[in-house]
C-alpha cells in the first residue's frame, strides 16, 4: 500500500476543491485527502471497485474494513468500476444518486490508434498458417490469474483437435516455468509463451480468435474486445459483468477446465458464432464502454459534487 507521507501539507497548500482519492488499496493517502476534504469544507470523492468477488477478501481486511466502510458511506460521491461495484455500495445504504459507475477501460482511442498500424489481415492470416484457432491470454503469470486453468482446458481441446488450435500466452511473472512444464507434462506443444510484451502487444490480439481471462483482472477484457474478441472469464475486478454477455462471450463464476474447454471447443465448431460474438465485441466498445463515456463519467461525478456544493451556498444566503 503506497503512503506519501507529506500528503495532507501538500494538500493545505494546494487547497484542491475535489478530492479524488483510490479506495481502499490506497488507504493511507486516500485518509488524508478525506480529513482535508472534511476539515476544509472541500469534496471528496471514493473512486473504488467495491468489493473483490473473493471469499477471503473480507478476512484479509476485516481489521480496517471499518473504516472503509465509514470513508465510503461519508464521501461525497462514489466512481465505482460496474455494475457490480454500484450494487456494492447500495447495499452499504449510499444513495444511488451519488454512485457513479465508469466501468474499467483501458484509453480505447489509443488501441485504435494503434490497431491502425498494423495490417490486420496480413497478422490474422502469420498466426492461422498453423493453426485455425487461436486463443490468447495477456497479463501477469501468478496464482491469481490461474492460468493452470486454462492450459488443462486448452489440454483437452489440443488432445482432440491436434495442431489446429493454438494457445497463445503473453507476459511473465513467477509461474512461468511451472506453466511450461505443465504444457509439456499434459503433452501440448502448440502452447507458445511469449513473456511480457508492451510495444506491438496488438499483433497479439489481432492474430487471436478468442480471448481467455481465467482468474483475476480487468483491463485487458475491454483491450481485447478493443480488437474484435470474444471473451470468456471468471470473476474479475467487476467490469466483466457490463462487459461481457452471451452475444459476445461468456461469464462463468465457476469456470473450471471442463467448462472452459466447452466454451472453447463450441466457438472452435461454430464459425457462425464465433464471428458474431467478434463483431459484437467491438460494436461494444465502439458505442458503449469506451474512454469517452469513461470519462464523461468522473466528470459526472465531479460536477455532482461540485453542483451540490453551489447549491448549498445559495441555500445559506
Amino acid at each position: 500500500m503506497p503512503f506519501s507521507p507529506f500528503l495532507f501539507f501538500k494538500l493545505i497548500q494546494e487547497r484542491p476543491q475535489v478530492i479524488i482519492s483510490e479506495g481502499a488499496s490506497n488507504l493511507l493517502n486516500a485518509f488524508q485527502g478525506f480529513v482535508y476534504a472534511k476539515m476544509f469544507g472541500k469534496k471528496f470523492i471514493w473512486w473504488s471497485l467495491g468489493k473483490l468477488q473473493l471469499s477471503d477478501f473480507d478476512v484479509k481486511r476485516k481489521r480496517i474494513n471499518f473504516l472503509i466502510s465509514w470513508i465510503e458511506r461519508k464521501s461525497d460521491a462514489i466512481i465505482t468500476y460496474s455494475s457490480i461495484g454500484k450494487r456494492y455500495f447500495q447495499n452499504l445504504g449510499i444513495d444511488p444518486e451519488k454512485i457513479f459507475v465508469a466501468v474499467n477501460v483501458v484509453d480505447t482511442d489509443l488501441s485504435f490508434k494503434k490497431i491502425a498500424q498494423y495490417n490486420k489481415d496480413e497478422i490474422y492470416t502469420e498466426f492461422h498458417r498453423n493453426s485455425t484457432f487461436n486463443i490468447l491470454y495477456v497479463g501477469a503469470l501468478d496464482k491469481g490469474k490461474r492460468i493452470d486453468v486454462l492450459i488443462r482446458a486448452f489440454a483437452l481441446l489440443c488432445h482432440r483437435y491436434g495442431s489446429d488450435v493454438a494457445l497463445h500466452i503473453v507476459g511473465k511473472g513467477e509461474l512461468m516455468e511451472e506453466l511450461k512444464q505443465l504444457g509439456k507434462a499434459l503433452d501440448c506443444s502448440n502452447i507458445y509463451f511469449h513473456g511480457q510484451v508492451i510495444e506491438g502487444v496488438s499483433r497479439f490480439f489481432l492474430g487471436a480468435d478468442v480471448f481467455v481471462l481465467p482468474g483475476l483482472g480487468g483491463l485487458a477484457i475491454s483491450e481485447a474486445m478493443a480488437h474484435g474478441l470474444p471473451v470468456i472469464a471468471s470473476i474479475g475486478d467487476g467490469c466483466e459483468a457490463d462487459l461481457v454477455d452471451e452475444t459476445n462471450g461468456v461469464i462463468d463464476p465457476n469456470l473450471n477446465e471442463d467448462n472452459l474447454s466447452k466454451y472453447l471447443d463450441a466457438l472452435y465448431t461454430d464459425n457462425v458464432l464465433l464471428n458474431k460474438m467478434k463483431n459484437t465485441s467491438l460494436r461494444k466498445i465502439r458505442e458503449q464502454y469506451n474512454i469517452g463515456e469513461y470519462l464523461l463519467n468522473i466528470q459526472r461525478a465531479i460536477s455532482y459534487v461540485t453542483s451540490k456544493k453551489d447549491k448549498s451556498l445559495t441555500e445559506k444566503a
